[in-house]
């Protein structure tokens, strides 16, 4: 329906009035029907869920991802139904949603609209679309899907019989998750699927069998708790079925036996003992935490949306495959290709997969292996790019093989992301690598930098110049211009012939050309990725004391420089690295990996730093005492700023010896603090933290 916010939002209510008794959902940032609209942000919630009719309001903002989950949600012979202002309006007006791609400085309404466009002529050209334009009172028909040859109901749904296989993919997948329970040899699964055929419910059925023999403990993991939604409700209707109501994610017991949700790195990290592990959209999770499930658990499945928004499973098929091969050459696949919630060739599943690049692949290896021409670096128009589909496919086919949760937002950040460039790697007219960068930096008000090292200001995007003034303690860093390596990703079918490095050469001279002081990129520290950025001449410059709570990894800044002011800077992140690092490996990075701490401490060249001057680092030390600055990332400057002035400040008496103590413990010997707060009958770690800095203040009174 396209016209006026209120002209179509009484479009949604006379369709609701017109087909009442419909299960449905309204998504809008607006009241539109008499019961309350769920925002835009709430699409994720529908994963799992079955809805007859969806009513979305794009007069609010277009969400990419919320768009791919909330359509997965509606039942074949269900009906979406998209409130947007008219084609040539929706196509000039900025879009609300494109506030999550604008970076400082740039707003919404300056940046391109090229996403938006697209969309519009998707849904302009899709036959199956019904479009009802209020200024023209025409509706332009569709014609209706021909009914599922398979008989019966034409869309049969796993929620009319929730014990029972829907297809007979699901009944076979089922028996080869029971097969691998029971089995003694070490046979790993692996499930794959497009959405809504019925994976995570052949998971879920099984599971509520195995709970019923008894005896056994099985433990789900997945990128997000709600991903399994699907899983324990088929789990807890098998159980229902012989009588047994339980809630399985409150009671996770049943007589000897167990169903329990351990996320991803907690699981590698604290592995408990399993007769089965469940990995739901193993897309969504990195390869190093699959491949240490992998290595730790005899039986397992890995099941996996081939597209979709919980991570890109062709990227997971081709990574985690390699890894299989070489481990445990006998592992098992299955692939579910008939549709349970909708028909085969559904019309709405082919429309979001066209609008969101879904399907996306890169060339065939045939047609890039087949070429003799030597590759060619090109820097890519986006105007160009938006008319030609072919090379956007392949492009963003590419990159989606370049990170384990790549999601719908991507393409439109790609398209119309202020601060970013495209660099492509051609061969025989197919795209053979690609590079996307973002520019960052290049802020000149002190006040801002000052208050972003202060934490008081979080401008979007820049990610290198923050995390290097408000953790690595580089006042000045926002100042720089850099060119953060997003993506950078070579085909499959070319890996090992330098193209990568070939990319990267490439946008070092053509950022020393455009006065860029740095170039960088942060991600999950690996011994691979490591080596690869070391190799093409990038230094770490920072790393996290903590892990990111999905990958499991600590992430890591590296760093090249490109002008003599951007090596200064490089030099002095350097020092820092190097005077925190031995501190960190006693504290917060003790559990890192032997080999990623060795590799840290050899990329950090020169002689050993020098020990600060008592008035070197005082904008940091303010900023840890006024809370902006966590403990972990001032920890170096801290510890030694305890062992210069502890005695002093206990012989003058500005502090006490129970908190000369308590400095002692946090500082030097790295207690946790949530130990330390237990042990002095503080509430909590903050509060223990706050006393810190207060005891801190005195001890360095100046």
């Amino acid at each position: 329906m396209r016209g006026t916010p209120e002209w179509t939002a009484a479009g949604a209510r006379w369709v609701v009035a017109a087909l009442p008794g419909l299960s449905r959902v309204c998504l809008a940032e607006r009241p539109i029907l008499t019961e309350p609209s769920q925002p835009l942000g709430s699409a994720a919630h529908l994963l799992g869920s079955e809805l007859e009719l969806l009513l979305l309001d794009l007069h609010g903002g277009f969400d990419p991802d919320g768009f791919g989950a909330a359509t997965g949600a509606i039942r074949g012979g269900g009906l979406l139904v998209l409130l947007t202002p008219p084609p040539d309006e929706w196509a000039r007006r900025p879009d609300p949603g494109s506030a999550r791609i604008a970076v400082w400085p740039f707003e919404p309404e300056t940046l391109s609209r090229r996403f938006i466009a697209r969309l519009i002529a998707v849904l302009e050209s899709d036959p199956d679309v019904v479009r009802i334009d209020q200024d023209e009172r025409s509706v332009v028909t569709a014609p209706m899907p021909a009914p599922d040859p398979r008989g019966g109901r034409d869309w049969p749904s796993p929620f009319d019989d929730q014990i029972r296989p829907a297809t007979a993919d699901q009944a076979e997948a089922v028996a080869a998750i029971l097969e691998t329970a029971r089995g003694w040899a070490r046979r790993p699964l692996v499930l794959t699927a497009h959405r809504g055929r019925g994976k995570s419910a052949a998971l879920g059925l099984a599971a509520g069998s195995l709970l019923l023999e008894g005896g056994r403990h099985l433990v789900v993991t997945a990128p997000r708790r709600e991903a399994v939604a699907t899983l324990y409700r088929h789990a807890e209707a098998v159980l229902r079925a012989v009588g047994l109501r339980l809630d399985l994610r409150r009671d996770a017991s049943l007589g000897r036996g167990s169903l329990r949700f351990h996320s991803p790195a907690n699981l590698v990290a604290h592995p408990p003992q399993a007769d089965l592990v469940l990995v739901d959209e193993a897309a969504g999770i990195p390869t190093p935490l699959l491949a240490a499930l992998l290595n730790h658990y005899t039986h397992i499945v890995f099941a996996s949306t081939v597209h979709g928004y919980e991570g890109t499973g062709r990227g997971f098929e081709i990574r985690f495959r390699a890894i299989l091969d070489r481990l445990i050459p006998g592992w098992r696949a299955i692939h579910l290709a008939t549709p349970i919630r909708w028909a085969a060739d559904d019309p709405l599943e082919s429309l979001v997969f066209r609008a969101l690049l879904l399907d996306a692949a890169p060339a065939a290896s045939a047609a890039v292996l087949g070429a003799t021409n030597e590759p060619h670096a090109q820097w890519l128009d986006r105007d160009a790019l938006l008319q030609d589909e072919t090379t956007l496919r392949e492009l963003f086919g590419l990159l989606v093989l370049a990170h384990y949760q790549t999601r719908p937002l991507d393409l439109w950040m790609l398209l119309d992301g202020p601060n970013v460039r495209l660099l492509a790697l051609r061969r025989a007219g197919h795209l053979i690598g690609a590079l996307l960068v973002a520019a960052e930096g290049g802020m000149c008000d002190p006040k801002l930098r000052t208050a972003i090292f202060y934490g008081r200001r979080r401008p979007r995007g820049h990610l290198l110049p923050q995390t290097l003034s408000a953790h690595g303690g580089l006042l000045d860093a926002p100042l720089y211009r850099y060119w953060r390596v997003i993506r950078i990703v070579v085909h499959p079918a070319m890996r090992r012939r330098g193209l990568g490095r070939r990319l990267l050469t490439e946008l070092q001279q053509t950022a020393r050309a455009e006065q860029i002081d740095l170039l960088g990129a942060s991600f999950g520290a690996s011994v691979e990725l490591l080596e690869f950025w070391s190799a093409c001449g990038f230094t770490p410059a920072q790393i996290g004391t903590s892990r990111n709570a999905a990958s499991g990894e600590h992430a890591v800044v590296v760093l090249k420089a490109v002008s003599e002011a951007g090596q200064a800077l490089l030099e002095e992140a350097q020092r820092r690295l190097a005077d925190g690092l031995p501190v960190w490996l006693a504290g917060p990075l003790r559990e890192l990996d032997p080999e990623i701490a060795a590799m840290l401490i050899q990329s950090i060249s020169g002689p050993p730093p020098a020990s600060p001057e008592p008035n070197a680092w005082d904008a940091e030390l303010d900023a840890f005492v006024a809370g902006h600055r966590t403990l972990e990332a001032s920890l170096p400057l801290l510890s030694h700023l305890v062992r210069r002035h502890l005695t002093a400040a206990l012989a003058s008496g500005r502090i006490e010896r129970q908190e000369a103590a308590l400095l002692v413990a946090a500082l030097l010997q790295y207690h946790p603090l949530t130990g330390l707060a237990r042990g002095l009958g503080v509430q909590g770690r903050g509060r223990l933290l706050e006393r810190i800095r207060a005891v801190f203040k005195r001890l360095v009174e100046r």
